[in-house]
């Protein structure tokens, strides 16, 4: 526990009795800060902001991976719109759209190459796991909360912009495995960092606040993806250039939490920014 101690002497017939007074850091920003203050508002803003980023690179394959209608390319009895896909002949129908509409027109997943499709989905959620361990680590031990932030949103862009160039459907899943333990960092620090900069009494409310910034970065997708839907790179680049835009733009006015802070020096610069 952080303690802050107040000496305070008093002179009673010549002798001078000395008291302590203990303070949390909770009590602190209690005292000095206030429990929600205008500040602590726009910080909570600016904090749960990347769980929109987060949301967006977790659901994007909804869209990117999808199987896109098809068509006869010449209606006949070797090609009918009722029949299934995996008995007609080569050539003789096409994705609306084009091959370029996702990744399951663009690399054939389907039939029995199907189960391909899935491995992306599946990588991603497996490097989610590892970097929860290792990015939980940095932010407790080495980073502090707001740098682990700004890193994480800095490799989830950088991961997303490569994924946009892959070649095949591995090189596709190992770009969703590195893109995965990038944004792990995202939710949890936002979410602690978030709570911690209010009063005791709204870190349940404010930590809600990041669960709706994730259904606002969902909802945002089709926005995005529907003037995309002939390209499903074009997804994954404009994607990627929002959490790039705010790790430059936006985090120099996020503060860290005095909780967080590694070092002593930080601890007490965090204080101060509170």
């Amino acid at each position: 526990m952080e303690v802050v101690q107040v000496e305070n002497g008093d002179g009673e017939e010549g002798r001078k009795t000395e008291t302590k007074v203990e303070l949390t850091v909770n009590e602190i920003i209690e005292e000095h800060v206030g429990s929600f203050g205008l500040s602590q508002l726009l910080q909570v803003f600016l904090v749960s902001l990347p769980w929109a980023f987060d949301a967006q690179n977790t659901l994007v394959t909804i869209f990117t991976d999808a199987q896109p209608a098809w068509k006869c390319k010449v209606p006949s009895s070797s090609c009918s719109s009722s029949a299934s896909l995996c008995g007609l002949e080569p050539g003789t129908w096409d994705w609306i759209g084009g091959r370029k509409t996702s990744t399951v027109a663009e690399w054939d997943l389907i039939c029995s190459h199907k189960f391909r499709a899935g491995v992306p989905s599946s990588m991603f959620f497996i490097g989610s796991l590892f970097g929860l361990v290792s990015q939980g680590k940095l932010a407790d031990t080495y980073l502090g909360r707001k740098k682990t932030i700004v890193l994480s949103c800095l490799l989830t862009a950088m991961t997303s912009f490569l994924t946009s160039f892959s070649p095949n459907i591995w090189v596709y899943a190992f770009f969703r495995f590195t893109n995965g333990f990038a944004r792990s960092g995202i939710g949890i620090c936002c979410l602690v960092l978030s709570t911690e900069a209010v009063g005791r009494k709204w870190r349940g409310q404010v930590g809600n606040y990041g669960f709706l910034f994730f259904t606002i970065g969902f909802l945002s997708l089709p926005l995005i993806a529907y003037p995309s839907r002939h390209s499903w790179r074009n997804i994954y680049r404009i994607i990627s250039s929002l959490p790039l835009a705010y790790s430059i733009f936006l985090t120099p006015f996020i503060f860290e939490s005095p909780f967080g802070s590694p070092s002593r020096e930080e601890q007490d610069e965090a204080m101060k920014e509170s």
